[in-house]
């Protein structure tokens, strides 16, 4: 996959089909075949030159109100683990950001825009190093990181990766908006939609007897929903999301027997929040939020994320015990 840089367009070719985006109207449309580095750099409509070589389209960014709007790509990628039927997993260790905008020198030059620009140039290096740093970023063209196999077994595996994934960990979806919005026309290429999550993935081999192969994975999805720094962020909100949600999943696998063993965490299902950052602040519960029709609409809310029957009635037994 390469990404080109022409005179009014970024192009992103690999050798099935093409990506193209409009610096000067913002926007996106897709053709059915590759664009050759021939046509590129003889056509002087073009007048393209090869920026890099990538591995997929993350999404657009917007940082500041009527600011540029940033175009993020995987620039690296490193393979984790090949699960069943050869899904490969890959973790993206580094991102290429460009200016999605025609941006001239003329443009920079007003005042208003250059402290923009400043402030913009400062959190897009931010993001490189979050990306670098944390190594957290995970996704798979084929596997559907975002589900455990528990729900992924009730889809239809015909529909489009990025329509079976769960929004709760579906990282970058807000950044896909555009694509996802044009997602209905005929012609526009949904392969370009690619589902990342956030969290860990890592897998090990052992044997557990001589002629028995075994792969243990473990997957962590963070919810996207309510992902904050844990002192400012406490408590549920009126959607049923908790503060720094996450979810585990173990699945083992011994030749053709899979099973999986999920997981789940996040902060107390009510409304509280712990002012300060001080060690161990008091934590304050406000019950004053939830009028009647709130209190059933937030049970619902809980209920609907619940994982298994067991998990129901534990739900409710806590909520009686919070309420009265």
């Amino acid at each position: 996959m390469k990404l080109y840089k022409a005179k009014d367009s970024w192009i992103v070719t690999t050798e099935e089909h093409s990506l193209w985006f409009n610096r000067r109207s913002l926007s996106v449309y897709t053709k059915p075949e590759p664009i050759s580095k021939e046509i590129l750099s003889d056509s002087s409509a073009w007048d393209a030159s090869f920026v890099s070589d990538i591995h997929g389209y993350i999404g657009q960014i917007q940082i500041v109100k009527d600011g540029f709007h940033w175009l993020i790509f995987i620039k690296s990628q490193e393979m984790v683990c090949v699960i069943q039927n050869g899904h490969e997993i890959y973790r993206v260790t580094d991102i290429l950001v460009q200016p999605f905008d025609d941006i001239d020198e003329e443009s920079i030059g007003r005042a208003n825009v250059t402290t923009n620009n400043k402030y913009e140039s400062k959190c897009i290096e931010e993001l490189r190093l979050w990306y670098q740093e944390t190594q957290c970023f995970y996704y798979s063209r084929t596997y559907d990181l975002t589900n455990t196999i528990q729900r992924a077994l009730d889809q239809d595996e015909t529909i489009p990766l990025w329509k079976r994934a769960d929004e709760r960990f579906f990282w970058n979806r807000q950044m896909l908006n555009e694509f996802i919005k044009q997602a209905d026309k005929e012609h526009f290429d949904t392969r370009w939609i690619q589902p990342i999550i956030m969290g860990y993935l890592d897998k090990c081999h052992f044997q557990v007897n001589h002629d028995t192969d075994a792969q243990l994975i473990l997957i962590s999805r963070r919810n996207r929903y309510r992902a904050g720094v844990r002192m400012h962020c406490r408590g549920i909100d009126e959607d049923g999301n908790v503060a720094n949600y996450v979810e585990t999943e173990q699945i083992l696998r011994i030749d053709s027997n899979i099973m999986s063993f999920v997981m789940i965490r996040g902060s107390a299902p009510f409304y509280w929040s712990q002012p300060g950052i001080r060690y161990r602040p008091p934590p304050k519960i406000d019950r004053s939020k939830l009028n009647q029709y709130e209190e059933r609409s937030l049970l619902d809310a809980l209920l609907s994320h619940a994982i298994t029957d067991r998990l129901c009635r534990m739900i409710r037994h806590f909520y009686r015990r919070f309420r009265y």
